[in-house]
Formats: structure tokens, C-alpha cells, sequence
């Protein structure tokens, strides 16, 4: 695949957690990982030296293969620009750092976005293989998506195609007193905000989206909750089918790829979908789990540094056959 070997390192550092991965680039598979906390209330300089720590260790493990200078990607919870940049700092302030060299001491890093790392592996060997479109929705700790059209990521003009449901939405309701109504997914509906607003009920501030949706079989009170926010992140999803028109939707995070909550919110989605012929899109969850940024981002480090740092594409004509070289261009 490229001039140091057949395999690639990709690190997924997230708001929560970070996992390293050594990824053989044949197939995907992961032959080690590790996941670690993100120490995000430290500072981005400790989420900086977390990464160049767990960089160290994996390419400790390359070395068994004999390719200790193996590609190496990273991927953020952050928007990223189209010079693979981080454009933001939700989690962790980076763009004051020289992150650039820190991890490039081996060889050059490429930065990405997490749901884009997360949408390139599903096309490539997860549920969007056999597809000429999709949409890869990611509902966990907040909500992104990306678009991929022949196993390529749609990054939009400067690399911030990434948004869903992020920003406040606004209606009026009917006379006779028209009141304004804003709406913001995220801080309605995702993983965090589901814990919050459950703990609310419960009093407990320490309680999580996962506590929610255990409680959603016992208690009245978290069923409603759950089952009002589905319907809410199903309306969006039908918009952004009725506007995309993509030939599936993949979605994944701790929420999305869940088979159950999967199913429940596929059959909410549908009523919102505008074409009849269209509301027989598949909707399915994500495959590869929890692995799935770090083997995508490993991927894409590996394809531009194949191609001296550029920017990792597959080809434009479809075809699910086509191996990783083939798919970026």
C-alpha cells in the first residue's frame, strides 16, 4: 500500500476516552489497542502528551511486524479543517500547540475529524460497504454526521460539514400570540444531555445516558424521557433524508449503534421522510463498534502519507471491491 508496509496507527481521542489501535491496512483489523481517559480537564497540553505517549507504546507493538515507522492518523472530537487543522476547541485547545511536530517525529501525522474517520471505515469495510451513498449519523456524548458519496467523505468547503443538530433551530407557534420556539438537538437529545436531564428527574447529577436507557425498562419516567428525544433526533434524520436523499443511513455511538434504540428510532424516522418511495431506506446501525474512528483514521494516515501527505480519498467510481489504495486517491 505504500512505502512503509501494510500497516497504520490511528489514535481516536475523545471528549470521554481515547483508544490507540494498530491496524492492518488488507483488512482493517485491529492487532492492538489500548483506551485510556482523556485528561480534557487537564488541558489540551495533556491530551497532547497523552497521544504522543500512546503513539510510543503502539509503535512499540509495530515493531513485532517490523514496521515501527508505520503511518500514523489522529482523529478529534473537533471540527477540522480542509488543512487538517483543528478549527475548534470543545473539548480541548489545541490550535495554541505545536501538535503538528509532536506527533510527527517518526512520520507526518495526519489530523482528522472523528466522524469522518468513523464515516470513511464504515464505507470501507463496515455497514455503508455496499453503498454508492450514505449518511453516517454518530449519536453518543453529541451528535455529527458526515456524508459519503463513493466512499468519500463530504467535508464541504472548509472541513465543517460535519454538523447535525449542533445549532438552535427557530419556529413561532400560531396566533393569536405568536411565541418564538428554539431547538437544539444536542442539548436536547444526545448522550450527555439525556444524562442530565435524567438525573435532573432522579436528583443524582452523576447519572449518564447509559444509566437512561437502562432505567427507560423500569421507569416510567426514563421511558418517556428516551422515547420523546427519539422522535426528536427521528425529525431531524427525515430532514436531512429528504434532503440528501442518501441510499442508506448508518448510524452509530454509544446510542446509535445500539440495535434496539437503533430499530425504535428507524421506525420514528420514517413518518418524516417525505417521498413513499424513499421510507424503505435502510437504516442500520454501525458495525465496527467501538474501533471504528481509530481504524479510520488509520486508513487516511496511511493513504496520505502513501501520497506525501496529502488529502485521502477513494476513487470517484464505485465499486465495494476496491481495496483502501484504490479507494483513496
Amino acid at each position: 500500500m505504500n512505502a512503509r508496509g501494510s500497516h497504520a496507527i490511528g489514535i481516536d481521542i475523545g471528549g470521554t476516552k481515547t483508544k490507540a489501535c494498530l491496524v492492518r491496512i488488507a483488512d482493517g483489523a485491529v492487532l492492538f489497542d489500548k483506551t485510556v481517559v482523556t485528561p480534557c480537564c487537564e488541558g489540551g497540553q495533556a491530551v497532547l502528551d497523552l497521544a504522543v505517549a500512546l503513539e510510543a507504546e503502539v509503535r512499540s507493538h509495530a515493531a513485532s511486524v517490523h514496521e515501527a515507522e508505520c503511518p500514523l492518523g489522529v482523529c478529534l472530537p473537533e471540527l477540522v479543517t480542509n488543512r487538517g487543522e483543528p478549527g475548534t476547541a470543545f473539548n480541548f485547545e489545541w490550535r495554541n500547540l505545536s501538535y503538528k511536530a509532536a506527533l510527527s517525529k517518526v512520520v507526518p501525522v495526519l489530523i482528522e475529524s472523528d466522524v469522518r474517520s468513523a464515516a470513511f471505515a464504515e464505507g470501507w469495510i463496515g455497514a455503508g460497504r455496499d453503498a454508492q451513498t450514505f449518511v453516517y449519523v454518530t449519536l453518543s456524548t453529541g451528535v455529527a454526521f458526515t456524508l459519503v458519496v463513493n466512499g468519500r467523505p463530504y467535508r464541504g468547503e472548509r472541513g465543517y460539514a460535519i454538523h447535525f443538530g449542533n445549532s438552535e433551530l427557530v419556529t413561532f407557534t400560531d396566533a393569536p400570540e405568536p411565541v418564538e420556539v428554539r431547538h437544539n438537538l444536542e442539548l436536547l437529545a444526545s448522550g450527555k444531555a439525556l444524562g442530565r436531564r435524567y438525573g435532573a428527574l432522579t436528583g443524582d447529577p452523576t447519572t449518564t445516558g447509559k444509566h437512561l436507557f437502562l432505567a427507560a425498562a423500569t421507569d416510567p419516567r426514563a421511558k418517556q424521557l428516551l422515547e420523546t428525544s427519539l422522535l426528536s433526533i427521528a425529525s431531524y434524520l427525515g430532514q436531512m433524508i429528504n434532503m440528501l436523499d442518501p441510499g442508506k443511513v448508518v448510524i452509530g455511538g454509544g446510542m446509535g449503534g445500539n440495535p434496539a434504540i437503533n430499530a425504535r428510532l428507524a421506525e420514528l424516522t420514517r413518518p418524516f421522510i417525505l417521498a413513499e418511495d424513499v421510507r424503505d431506506i435502510p437504516i442500520l446501525p454501525a458495525v465496527l463498534g467501538d474501533d471504528v474512528c481509530a481504524i479510520g483514521v488509520a486508513a487516511m494516515g496511511a493513504g496520505a502519507e502513501a501520497k506525501g501527505g496529502s488529502a485521502l480519498w477513494r476513487a470517484p467510481t464505485h465499486d465495494p471491491e476496491l481495496s483502501v489504495d484504490a479507494r483513496l486517491d
